[in-house]
């Protein structure tokens, strides 16, 4: 039997609108996998109103995935940014790198409203990094994952509102959103270039906005959300072959559609590093 990896992202669960409802409506997704990684904005266990829900759902999936013999993988995001130490993977022997996005740019989130407080943390992060480490991976993973945390800390209410809402409240972010849309894959080859060279693949979520996009040799896959604005995506690796697939959607579970969006040759698929977390702690699902 071969190794097949699930790749989702951007699940939010625990938040009440716009995101998937419990870990229990996943799990049709892995049925036959062997890895599941879900890449970041697992759940919303950073903020306050929603922790505690949160947490239960992130507890449950882990519960899940070792019932089923999956092995759960999951890596941080702007609403999750200290719910795992893993912030990226290279999978097929480095062909593939994955990470949330949100290292992209210095706002995180340009659209959001906290966007400056975001990006002054980020700066104020990056400015205690040493010089010469300041185009690294790592530190550029760190100053991100820190620079995240600065929205949280002034968001009690703000969650409150849909984004559905938001949106219609301040309609200039409609532009920002499309062009960050617009900019986002070329965003992605160029960090790649920089960061991950040797990695012709490379697998985001965070914009909410499902893409595939093949620049200078390189192909960016965004795997949309389970939210606002919709079309989640999932990405699977297989027997050398990576697979882009839509996600069916009803009220209690998601499933995976009959047809394939995309299939692309790569190297021979690798397991994730083995610091990947397994099962979340209550320590680990505590806000900082």
């Amino acid at each position: 039997m071969s190794d097949r990896t699930v790749i989702l992202s951007d699940t939010h669960l625990g938040r009440p609108r716009g995101a998937v409802p419990s870990a229990d409506a996943l799990r049709p997704l892995w049925q036959g996998a062997t890895d599941l990684i879900i890449n970041g904005d697992i759940a919303e266990v950073h903020h306050p109103r929603y922790r505690g829900n949160a947490a239960r759902h992130v507890l449950r999936l882990a519960e899940l995935c070792e019932t089923d013999g999956v092995r759960l993988v999951l890596l941080s995001g702007n609403h999750d940014p200290f719910l795992s130490d893993v912030r990226h993977l290279l999978l097929a022997g480095g062909d593939v790198f994955v990470t949330h996005g949100d290292v992209l740019h210095p706002a995180i989130a340009p659209w959001s409203p906290r966007a400056g407080r975001m990006r002054q943390a980020h700066n104020s992060y990056l400015e205690q990094v040493a010089p010469e480490d300041r185009g690294h991976l790592e530190s550029m993973l760190a100053v991100s994952q820190h620079a995240s945390h600065a929205e949280w800390e002034a968001l009690a209410q703000q969650a409150r509102k849909s984004k559905r809402r938001s949106m219609l409240l301040r309609p200039w972010k409609v532009a920002q959103v499309l062009w960050y849309w617009h900019r986002f894959p070329r965003l992605a080859a160029r960090f790649l270039e920089t960061h991950a060279p040797e990695s012709r693949f490379g697998i985001f979520g965070h914009t909410h906005h499902p893409q595939i996009s093949t620049i200078n040799g390189r192909t960016i896959i965004n795997t949309g959300c389970y939210g606002f604005p919709g079309s989640p995506r999932a990405v699977t690796i297989e027997n050398s072959v990576l697979t882009v697939r839509n996600i069916n959607t009803t009220a209690r579970e998601f499933s995976f559609a009959t047809q394939q969006i995309a299939t692309f040759e790569i190297a021979q698929p690798t397991k994730p590093p083995n610091r990947a977390m397994a099962t979340p702690t209550t320590a680990t699902l505590a806000a900082k």
